[in-house]
């Protein structure tokens, strides 16, 4: 198995009241109203941090729901996560003073990604496993969502594995060993 890189972290958060989205999209900077779905509102962080090493540039953005959840994507650590809610926390507190600064901020997903050094063949491994979904014709990936190790894995024909919900390093670790040495007895078995 290659080196495991951390690709996306999403945290999430709450303002500790309900927002008015409307009023925020037109008043936060790189915000846009996004009616579909859930209304939300989702604003775009491009910054320097010289928190980090070499003073990394952060693109993230921020969905901010009206009962007043936030979530925070395009960040590779709970560190840089919070460093964002704090930066978001602080362009909304001047339009409503009564959202709450310090609620907590939890990882709630990670995106890993990795490489089996191999070529898998996708439509062995998809026939093998009941609840794999393959279908190259609309997506060239393979997802697989297992209970043991609990993650959801995409992986590609060239060996590329991508890894999610999960919420550390450590249990993408684990997963992606779990997984490779599923893949050795399912298509030894086929």
């Amino acid at each position: 198995m290659g080196p495991v890189k951390v690709e996306n972290v999403i945290v999430a958060s709450h303002l500790g009241k309900k927002v008015e989205l409307v009023k925020l999209a037109t008043e936060i900077p790189n915000a846009r109203y996004s009616s579909s779905g859930n209304p939300s509102i989702i604003i775009e962080i491009d910054m320097n941090s010289s928190k980090f090493i070499g003073s990394k540039r952060l693109k993230a953005a921020g969905i901010l729901f009206a009962n007043g959840k936030l979530i925070v994507t395009g960040v590779t650590s709970l560190d840089e996560g919070k460093e964002v809610v704090a930066n978001l926390r602080n362009l909304i507190k001047p339009l409503d003073s009564k959202i709450n600064m310090k609620r907590a901020i939890k990882l709630e997903n990670m995106v890993v990604k990795s490489n089996m050094n191999s070529t898998i063949d996708l439509q062995t491994l998809a026939l093998a496993v009941p609840n794999a979904e393959y279908d190259p014709s609309r997506f060239s990936g393979l997802v697989l969502r297992m209970d043991e190790p609990d993650a959801s894995f995409i992986i590609f024909q060239s060996g590329v594995l991508i890894v999610t919900d999960i919420i550390s390093l450590a249990k993408a670790k684990k997963a992606l060993k779990e997984l490779e040495i599923f893949i050795a007895k399912t298509t030894i078995a086929s």
